[in-house]
């Protein structure tokens, strides 16, 4: 009855620190994204302004988008 006590608490022991690293690893994979996010936002956002650059007029009058 010990035995399987003592091994039940291990069992539970390894469990919490998988589920803690998992916590953790989906936590960092998290921040990646939303830092790639803002830096794709600023990638397109410099690219609007590059083509605005090129063709000032774009977008005066109408744009439409299919």
């Amino acid at each position: 009855m010990v035995m399987n006590i003592a091994s039940l608490a291990s069992s539970l022991k390894a469990q919490e620190i998988r589920l803690a690293v998992g916590t953790r690893l989906a936590g960092m994979a998290k921040d990646v994204m939303e830092e790639q996010g803002a830096d794709l936002l600023k990638l397109i956002e410099s690219a609007k302004q590059m083509e605005l650059s090129v063709n000032p007029h774009l977008g005066s009058l109408l744009d439409v988008e299919a």
